[in-house]
């Protein structure tokens, strides 16, 4: 994790911005409360990141047409840009950290986690 904050530091990133982004990759039409429940952070966190993400043009926010009280977020092409600088340097720190590992464990390693993990988290996040 340390060395995955690093690698995104360098990218004018923190952890939880990345897993915003992946989160938002998805077709799914995701509020800040939903992301707010689905990576564990705190609800005012969630609007300060929000806010931070908006401002640096990765996120937009839309109205819902179901629910005009709520808005629903969208990645922006400098969001989608973004996270794909960003998901190529935690590439980069996965393949350092598992480098002594044979490559068939590094699959199944993966395989076993994406198990674990579908529908808990993010497509980017989630192994696969």
């Amino acid at each position: 994790m340390e060395d995955a904050e690093h690698a995104l530091a360098e990218q004018g990133m923190r952890l939880r911005y990345f897993y915003v982004l992946a989160a938002l990759e998805s077709d799914l039409s995701l509020s800040q409360q939903d992301l707010s429940r689905l990576l564990h952070l705190d609800p005012t966190t969630m609007v300060a990141l929000i806010d931070e993400m908006e401002r640096a043009g990765h996120v937009e926010r839309r109205r819902n047409p179901a629910d005009r009280r709520r808005y629903i977020l969208r990645l922006t092409d400098d969001g989608r840009a973004a996270l794909e600088r960003a998901g190529r340097a935690v590439d980069a720190v996965e393949r350092d950290f598992l480098a002594a590992v044979p490559a068939e464990d590094r699959d199944r390693l993966r395989a076993l986690l994406g198990e674990l993990l579908a529908d808990r988290w993010p497509r980017v996040i989630a192994c696969e």
